[in-house]
Parts: structure tokens; sequence; C-alpha cells
């Protein structure tokens, strides 16, 4: 086999298990996987962010400022990761609530406020105002409450 043919079965193996993979990815298993991992990254990030915010920690807005963004990130990207037939329908273990897809605009609303309220205290870290900071910690555990309570099944 010539290099170049070699090259063209690399590259099209390459293309299907890409394919595949994606198809995989795309599976009510697959998405549900994804989703609790991400909520468990979000999770992290606020016990980055809590003891800081009560005042349990040292004002330093580097070490808040990874875990805002990374909050921020995940609520863009919440909605997508709850695809329509990713719930107990499935038949995957999993806490999310029908009214996921019943509700959605509210469930992306919901997902928004979370995003807008961590945005806000990234914005107030960033800027070094620590006064700020603290003032948005409420507004960021309400909107996990209004992400959680309707929308989750109780843990």
């Amino acid at each position: 086999m010539t290099r170049l043919t070699m090259t063209i079965l690399a590259l099209a193996a390459t293309s299907v298990l890409t394919d595949v993979g994606q198809a995989l990815a795309q599976t009510p298993a697959a998405s549900i996987e994804q989703r609790q991992s991400a909520m468990k990254m979000s999770g992290a990030s606020m016990k980055a962010i809590v003891p800081v915010a009560r005042g349990d920690a040292a004002w330093n807005p580097a070490a808040v400022i990874p875990a805002l963004e990374k909050l921020v990130e995940m609520a863009t990207a919440t909605p997508a990761m709850f695809p329509p037939g990713s719930g107990a329908e499935s038949g995957v273990k999993t806490a999310a609530l029908g009214a996921v897809w019943e509700k959605r605009a509210e469930f992306e609303a919901a997902a928004k406020a979370q995003g807008d309220a961590a945005r806000a205290m990234l914005d107030a870290a960033r800027a070094n105002d620590e006064a700020r900071f603290k003032g948005g910690f409420a507004a960021l555990g309400r909107s996990c409450g209004g992400c959680h309570e309707p929308f989750r099944a109780k843990q």
C-alpha cells in the first residue's frame, strides 16, 4: 500500500470513528452521564465560592474566578444537556423530572438565571469588588434552587 492510500484510509477511519463517537454521545445514557458529571463540576465550583462569599475564607478573587467561569459555562450549556428522551423514560437512572421537558421555557429561564447570577459575581470578582461579589451570592443560591426545586427529584 502506498503512503497516500494509507493516509486516506486513516482519515476515513478517523471520520467513521468520530461519527460513531458523536452518535454514541447522543444516547440517553451518555447524555445523563454527561450532565451528572457537569453538575458535579458545578458543585465543586460552589465549594470554592461558598467560603469566600460567606466570609469564612479570605477574599481572594483568583480563587473564585475560575469557579465562576465554570458556572457561567455550565449554565449556558445546561439546556443542551437535557435532550428529549433523556429523562426517566430512557430507563436510565436520573434525577431530572419530566418538568424539564414539559416546561422547557421555564427550565431554560432557570438556567439563564443561574448564568446571570454567576456572571454578576464573576464581574465583581474580576473588578476586585468584594462587597458586590458577596452581595451577589444570595441571587446565585436562589438560582440554584430555582432549577433544583421544580426540575430535579428530591435527593
